[in-house]
């Protein structure tokens, strides 16, 4: 027995267009430039503006432990 279109489409929800209208574009404008191709020079920054966030984050991270250990300190001397 062969299957007609309409055999197939049982139970498929009727689809309701978009009456002619242009669709609404789906990405942003910052994350289509982002998937622009990039030069070497551009993945170069990148990655160099990468690599000193994640610096400065440690040093601010390792400042603060820094500190609170020498506040700790200074609080059990003066007791």
């Amino acid at each position: 027995m062969k299957k007609t279109l309409e055999d197939l489409s049982v139970g498929v929800p009727a689809q309701k267009g978009n009456g002619g209208r242009l669709l609404a574009p789906t990405v942003s404008a910052s994350a289509a430039k982002a998937a622009e191709p990039m030069t070497a020079l551009d993945k170069t920054t990148a990655s160099a503006k990468r690599l000193l966030d994640d610096e400065a984050l440690a040093r601010s991270e390792k400042t603060a432990r820094l500190r609170a250990a020498r506040e700790d300190r200074d609080k059990g001397a003066d007791d």
